[in-house]
């Protein structure tokens, strides 16, 4: 009975929304890249001439909460064979500031290819990609494009700038396998056997290709402990933000308390 059991128990599955997992998957599948590019930010995938991680290591501190990003170099095909710089970042913890956070990124990409002396001629279109855990539109729609234009006839002013928002938990339950930009996502938030194996069947070869690198992480003993305290390490990063946010909030809530009380007294030394 206990083999039975066993044959018809789900796998482990690890998430692709824990940041060390997500890069890993492009590191082990790197054709799986030109793919994700392609369907996230519609680029015809037969223009992308060529992708170049240009930092495929995981930082040997990333249980301590630091960032994990995917910096990408992307060769389009065009007259002069632009190139593209790329910066995708998983996000599942909430920051105030994320949007601040998120322009300073796009503007050190942007800048960090140009030498001193050489000409602004030399600056490459910049795309950040963030897909977050947590909502920051108010938008019902689960992906934001942020572009450069005039305020008021809506004219683009550059097309050099570009940053891209996908949140989660706005994707909406169904599969639908003409909207590729939702399967990633799909794929991305999975964390049970049956969700990927349901993305498996809809038969497109680079969403099977992707479920079968995350069934063979999630087999991966070293990984999968490896995933188990990058999410420690964002967990407690998130409880201790918190713990600090309610600690503000006592304090302001016991200074107020002491100021009313010493603008009693006063108002009582005042009418006697």
């Amino acid at each position: 009975k206990s083999i039975q059991k066993a044959q018809f128990m789900s796998r482990e599955i690890i998430s692709a929304k824990i940041d060390v997992v997500f890069k890993e998957l492009f590191i082990r599948k790197s054709s799986l890249l030109k793919h994700f590019i392609s369907d996230t930010l519609d680029i015809p995938f037969e223009n992308i001439l060529n992708i170049t991680l240009t930092n495929p290591e995981i930082p040997a501190d990333y249980a301590d909460g630091k960032l994990v990003r995917l910096d990408l170099s992307v060769r389009l095909k065009s007259p002069d064979n632009t190139e593209s710089l790329i910066n995708v970042e998983m996000q599942i913890n909430y920051q105030s500031y994320f949007m601040k956070r998120t322009l300073f990124y796009w503007s050190k990409l942007y800048t960090s290819e140009l030498e001193s002396g050489e000409t602004y001629s030399k600056l490459k279109k910049t795309i950040c990609i963030n897909i977050l855990d947590f909502n920051i539109t108010d938008k019902q729609n689960y992906h934001t494009e942020i572009i450069a234009a005039d305020k008021d006839t809506g004219k683009q002013f550059t097309d050099l700038m570009s940053i891209h928002f996908f949140e989660l938990r706005k994707v909406n339950d169904i599969l639908d396998v003409n909207d590729k930009k939702s399967l990633w996502m799909h794929l991305i938030k999975a964390d049970t056997e049956e969700e990927l194996n349901m993305i498996k069947n809809t038969n497109i070869p680079s969403m099977e290709q992707a479920v079968q690198v995350i069934f063979d992480m999630s087999a991966d003993t070293a990984l999968r402990e490896r995933a188990r305290m990058r999410e420690k390490a964002i967990l407690d990063e998130i409880s201790n933000l918190e713990g600090a946010r309610e600690e503000g909030r006592a304090e302001g809530r016991a200074e107020g308390r002491a100021e009313g009380r010493a603008e009693g007294r006063t108002e009582e030394r005042n009418f006697l």
